[in-house]
């Protein structure tokens, strides 16, 4: 890179305030390889993304549909999940998510749980927000 890549664009005027400290939450998934988006065959059957606050226990999850489109999808290693995920939910005594099952069928693995974990925070965070170009 050199110094005409690192030009100035544009100066915009900051303002600083703590009006919105007390409602701001920071997530980061930092493991996350690709954009948070539903998959294309997830979408074409009306899956959304979902997320939940759990405040008793100051937990943040995201609930991402799986794709399965059959290049991507191994149906004998999302029977195995689903069966763990089961298994940890009823020893953690979480609410049992829906695993789409028929009768006599071992459960699914349907979603990717995305759950948050919390940080001691260090330094301090800054939020900006840019409009009408202030």
């Amino acid at each position: 890179m050199n110094e005409e890549d690192d030009r100035l664009v544009s100066v915009l005027p900051i303002h600083f305030s703590n009006a919105l400290s007390t409602g701001v939450q920071l997530h980061q998934f930092p493991l996350l390889t690709r954009p948070l988006q539903v998959p294309p065959s997830a979408s074409a059957s009306g899956k959304r993304i979902r997320a939940r606050l759990k405040p008793s226990s100051r937990r943040f999850e995201v609930h991402v549909p799986v794709d399965t489109r059959p290049e991507v999808w191994n149906v004998e290693r999302s029977n195995e999940l689903g069966a763990a995920r089961m298994e940890d939910d009823k020893e953690k005594n979480q609410e049992q998510e829906k695993l789409k099952q028929r009768e006599g069928d071992p459960p699914r693995l349907t979603e990717v749980r995305l759950r948050s974990e919390p940080v001691p925070h260090q330094g301090a965070y800054v939020l900006g927000i840019v409009r009408d170009g202030e």
